[in-house]
């Protein structure tokens, strides 16, 4: 049995050698997090749309007049726009994950099997 602790405030796992690289991927690991904020912020926006529509789409049902051709396919364009930019966002999302596996790669160092 050892008697030595790690100074207060040092994990063993990122200190000597390895502290540097550990501090590196954390450093990109943090950027791509903000990204992935980003690519969420986008999520939001688009439901935020769609309920907008779907506001827009009660108060037609309760109109006294049906709604026009017009007014049906603005609607249905403006759908496909917000569908549109959630793939995206999702997509962009699903990017900034592998690249966060990528990363995390490092600190995990070469597979190698038993």
């Amino acid at each position: 049995m050892s008697d030595y602790t790690p100074p207060v405030g040092q994990n063993n796992y990122i200190s000597g050698w390895g502290n540097n690289q550990a501090k590196e991927t954390a450093s990109k690991i943090d950027h791509i997090a903000d990204k992935a904020k980003f690519g969420i912020e986008m999520l939001g926006t688009g439901l935020l749309g769609i309920d907008a529509i779907e506001k827009e789409l009660i108060e037609l049902s309760n109109a006294p007049q049906a709604p026009t051709q017009v007014q049906i396919r603005s609607l249905a364009h403006r759908l496909d726009s917000h569908q549109k930019q959630l793939e995206q966002g999702l997509n962009r999302i699903k990017d900034m994950m592998n690249d966060i596996d990528r990363a995390t790669d490092s600190i995990q160092g070469p597979r190698t099997s038993w």
